[in-house]
């Protein structure tokens, strides 16, 4: 298990919280008296200052702050953050545990339930009132229920961090057993159930009656031989002492009730069939079994981690399944693992900061991004359970982050409720917990404003106006936004404060601008920002309208606008809810402001649908697995037909992904393959009236050859028209696995468009959406980015894979030919060995070339550094009549490019230079950088482009070349994989000679 998060060198697990204070500023005799008969004996020292702090009131730390010195109010907030994750958290467990079948919502109901109880159990605590420490105003007014429950939560956070979590669970089950009794009521006899707790058995009851004779009332008092009393009303005696009873349980032992609750919620439970796992597909199987042996959980733990894997769509369409393994969705599992997560978040994050606590902070949740990133990691994917419509899709951000924290959830209930997961976490995920619980304290707003407009490309400036005297001065901020690119400049002044001076001024204004911004990275943005006022929504647009603007001006910074969650790119993940985004912004900027979409902004949003797409992956996965089974190929005989089929099918693919084919009605499809095929195609039911792209149809017409392939006839169905749903019965049973792979490669061709397989049917599935007639400019830039286009690229991969195979072919047929002697027989095997000695030489080609187009990962090169570096090793091998003119180091920059590819890049101008220069020349490389991207020059004094490369360059066109040798790369391979990380090549006017531009993004890591 993970180790290593104590506090190591004697560091006080309680910072400033628990160091010496004035013993005189707060008495909490009281709260200590109650803490240990919740359990906490003999506290240190260090933990009776910390009660102290907690129970400091915000009125008290204004006007006493010389009294505790470190003590800020970002820490009490802090404290009372984390006090109220860990009431939840308990909440979440009892609500979970006291029902028989939990969903999201009734956990939720339950849970919001309980906590809505805390206030008015606070406020009425003898302990609470005793013991708090409040300022003047507060003290007159007395403690109210609100500030009585911060009070609590603050000092609930001080025992979580002090590792006193049982006693802190003991206060919490104090308050739960009241909301238990009103939900459940299931203590049919309380005095039994305190007689069962008391040492010496139920004491005698004290019953007064009150009320005349036709409504008369009695009260009974329970009283112990430790003067501990409950009292009780009712309309006779044994109302009124089920009442006591019951009053004494919640006072004295409530952990009682919510046991006997707990009981018959088990009873009940025992009645009900246990959930078994599903055991299909073998691929859910195997993952569940893997994460049951990693956190050495029992076998009886497979069913709830088999649930964890089961999204509502696969529940929905195997309901039969579902029954019959009393199996439920994951989404109850996903409700209890955010709310445990996100308190082990905060207790890490609140342990980073105790030790010197800033005056603001705004703890923030963790991101779904950071979950998804999490089940992308451990490989969730390949378990997940999903229906055949979602299953067509990529896995957008918050399926991959509600997944992992079901799956969190079902080993936290597997586990028994532990106190923190950090007990059970094992080392092979010890990366997925630093995603989690992070030790950094989070930002302040001022800070977090300034970082998002740097990555905006925005301007900031404060001015502020005082009031008051000196001492007593009144700030109020107002906050400038300028943005360069629209050339326009807009002002928010804040609220006045009246302590905090100018830094808690700028945190004013700097707050409803981020809110803004987070409502703007909803995936619906104009219904979040629906009950905003009118000059938030002008904040809106202003925002909006200059990010468009930034986006619409290369370079786009996508990876940084991903992380950022600005103008959609994170939602890249499922295109449907990037167009429904789209549609909402250009709802919000209406027609007030002109705006101009071009193929920049196309491009932004293409990127980032690529950075969320893995079906490359696929692609390129399958490929090598292709290209290592031919390099094991010593003989031409050992050539086999499905290799050279293998071969077929990915040639396919990537002449798909190289060329533009028109769109064709579904219905002259249909007509088409009837023609075809008439004898073995039936048509079940009426086409609809659609109308497929080019890679639609290429899809479409790999799965029917599929199915012909695998049948003697085959029947095509209409399934669903929304998404259109196309399956191909195929009519002898066949084997998933031999056409997983074939309908792997042909769901890479388009982001909309996915090809499955089941036990005797081939299913292809077009999403479709709902668009205006005339789309605003955000949607149609997004319709674009989503609409297909020709790759230049993998039409030249098409290429070296059709003169692959045809070398393959080639060697396989000169080595079955027969020969009539012996020359003829060492003729033919030598013409069989060029032809596979070819083949050979033009998969090394192609393995070279892919492995540097991979998709880019998290690599990071320092520019400078690597510029000098490469300069060097160029120095070396260049011909003594060339010059080259050597980068000197500017700053410290670092770009999002992996070094072997960069060399490539580099490589490739600079030979290209090189060759321009047969007589001799110079040859520069030199760079720059602002805070926003580097830009690489390379530039030699040679004849210049040739016009025809030139033009082929700018138009999109092949530029095929005859040059022997080289990395295969060339000009479109080098623009291929600069895109890959958001870079640019772009010719660059000369008088004289070559120059290309190479612009990159830089890292947010880099130092300024």
């Amino acid at each position: 298990m993970v180790a290593g998060r104590g506090y190591a060198g004697g560091l006080s697990r309680l910072g400033v919280i628990g160091q010496p204070f004035d013993p005189s500023f707060n008495d909490v005799t009281s709260a200590l008296e109650m803490l240990a008969h919740m359990g906490l004996s003999n506290p240190s020292q260090e933990l009776r200052n910390g009660v102290a702090v907690s129970l400091v009131h915000s009125s008290y730390l204004y006007e006493n702050r010389e009294r505790l010195p470190g003590v800020t109010q970002g820490l009490l907030n802090a404290l009372n953050r984390l006090g109220g994750e860990f009431i939840h958290r308990l909440a979440t467990i009892e609500t979970y545990r006291g029902q028989a079948a939990p969903t999201s919502a009734s956990i939720s109901r339950g849970v919001a339930q309980i906590i809505s109880t805390l206030p008015s159990w606070a406020a009425k605590e003898g302990w609470l009132r005793n013991s708090a420490a409040l300022g003047r105003g507060a003290e007159m007014e007395g403690l109210s229920g609100r500030s009585a429950a911060q009070l609590c939560r603050q000092l609930i956070g001080v025992l979580a961090l002090a590792g006193e979590g049982a006693v802190a669970a003991r206060m919490v089950t104090k308050f739960i057993s009241i909301v238990s009794t009103k939900q459940l009521d299931n203590v049919d006899d309380p005095k039994t159930v305190l007689q069962e707790h008391l040492p010496g058995g139920l004491p005698e009851i004290q019953y007064f009656r009150d009320g005349p004779d036709h409504d008369t009332a009695f009260q009974a008092v329970i009283k112990d031989s430790r003067g501990r009393r409950g009292i009780g009303t009712g309309k006779s005696k044994k109302l009124a002492s089920q009442q006591a009873a019951l009053d004494f349980l919640q006072k004295y032992y409530p952990a009682a009730i919510v046991s006997r609750n707990r009981t018959a919620t088990q009873d009940r439970e025992s009645a009900v069939r246990r959930p078994l796992e599903i055991q299909h597909p073998r691929r859910h199987a195997l993952l569940v079994e893997r994460v049951q042996k990693l956190f050495e959980l029992p076998q009886a733990a497979r069913p709830l981690l088999s649930q964890a894997l089961i999204h509502a769509s696969w529940a929905y369409e195997n309901k039969s399944s579902i029954s019959a393994a009393n199996q439920q969705d994951n989404q109850a599992l996903a409700r209890i693992g955010s709310i445990a997560l996100s308190y082990e978040h905060v207790l890490a994050t609140v342990q980073g900061l105790i030790t010197d606590p800033p005056e603001e902070i705004s703890l923030l949740t963790i991101s779904n991004d950071v979950y998804n990133e999490a089940f992308r990691q451990v490989g969730l994917s390949s378990g997940l359970l999903l229906g055949i419509g979602q299953a067509s899709l990529a896995i957008p951000i918050d399926m991959g982050s509600n997944t992992f924290q079901a799956l969190i959830a079902a080993i936290y209930v597997a586990k028994g409720f532990p106190s923190t997961l950090a007990e059970c976490w094992p080392r092979e995920w010890q990366p997925i917990w630093s995603l989690i619980a992070q030790r950094e304290p989070s930002l302040d707003p001022t800070t977090l404003l300034q970082r998002a407009t740097a990555a905006m490309k925005m301007e900031t400036a404060y001015d502020f106006l005082m009031a008051g005297p000196d001492h007593q001065g009144r700030f109020k901020a107002t906050i400038a936004l300028y943005s360069p690119t629209l050339n326009v400049r807009t002002a928010l002044s804040a609220e006045e404060v009246m302590a905090g001076g100018k830094t808690k001024a700028k945190h004013n204004a700097a707050l409803p601008i981020l809110e803004v911004l987070e409502k703007l990275a909803d995936e619906r943005p104009a219904l979040s920002m629906a009950g905003c006022s009118e000059s938030e929504r002008s904040l809106a647009r202003f925002l909006l309208a200059h990010q468009f603007s930034v986006l619409t001006t290369p370079p786009a910074p996508i990876q940084r606008w991903i992380n950022a969650k600005f103008f959609g790119l994170h939602l890249a993940s499922s295109p449907k809810n990037l167009l429904k985004w789209a549609l909402e912004v250009d709802q919000l900027l209406g027609l007030r402001i002109n705006l101009q979409p071009n193929n920049y902004l196309r491009d932004a949003f293409k990127g980032a649908l690529d950075k969320s797409d893995t079906s490359t992956d696929v692609l390129g996965s399958l490929l090598i697995h292709t290209l290592d089974t031919l390099e094991q190929v010593d003989e031409p005989e050992d050539i086999s037909s499905g290799t050279l089929m293998q071969l077929v099918q990915l040639c396919n693919v990537y002449r798909c992904l190289g060329t533009e084919d028109p769109n064709i009605s579904l219905s002259d499809l249909i007509t088409d393959w009837s023609f075809l095929y008439h004898r073995r195609l039936r048509i079940k039911n009426p086409t609809p009236e659609l109308e497929v792209s080019g890679r639609e149809r290429a899809v479409l017409d790999a799965a029917l050859t599929a199915a012909l392939d695998h049948g003697e006839t085959t029947e095509v169905e209409v399934l669903s028209f929304r998404p259109f749903h196309l399956r191909f019965h195929i009519n002898t049973p066949i084997k998933e696995s031999s056409l997983e792979q074939l309908c792997a490669l042909w769901s890479t061709v388009s982001k909309t468009t996915r090809m499955t397989t089941a036990a005797r049917s081939i299913d292809v599935i077009i999403e479709q959406f709902d668009l205006p007639a005339e789309p605003g400019p955000v949607t149609q830039a997004v319709i674009n980015a989503l609409t297909p286009r020709p790759e230049q690229y993998p039409g030249a991969v098409a290429d070296l894979l059709h003169d692959l195979k045809n070398q393959l072919v080639a060697a396989r047929s000169a080595a079955s030919q027969t020969a009539e002697n012996r020359t003829a027989r060492l003729q033919r095997q030598l013409t069989a060995s060029r032809h596979l000695d070819q083949a050979h030489a033009l998969a090394l080609r192609l393995r070279a070339t892919r492995s540097m187009l991979r998709p880019a990962g998290n690599e990071s090169l320092e520019l400078g550094t690597f510029l000098r570096q490469y300069a060097a090793s160029v120095l070396t091998r260049l011909p003594s009549a060339i010059s080259l003119s050597v980068p000197e180091s500017k700053s410290v920059v670092r770009v999002p490019m992996d070094g072997r590819a960069f060399t490539a890049i580099l490589d490739n101008l600079i030979g290209n230079a090189i060759e321009a220069l047969p007589d001799g020349g110079s040859i520069t490389l030199d760079w720059t950088a602002d805070d926003y991207e580097a830009a690489v020059e390379i530039a030699d004094n040679g004849p210049g482009i040739p016009p025809e490369v030139l033009a082929a360059f700018r138009s999109g066109e092949r530029i095929r070349s005859t040059k022997p040798g080289g990395n295969g790369l060339g000009l479109f391979g080098v623009r291929a994989l600069l895109s890959l990380v958001g870079g640019q090549l772009t010719p660059v006017a000369a008088n004289t000679g070559t120059a290309w531009l190479i612009t990159l993004p830089i890292t947010e890591e880099t130092e300024s």
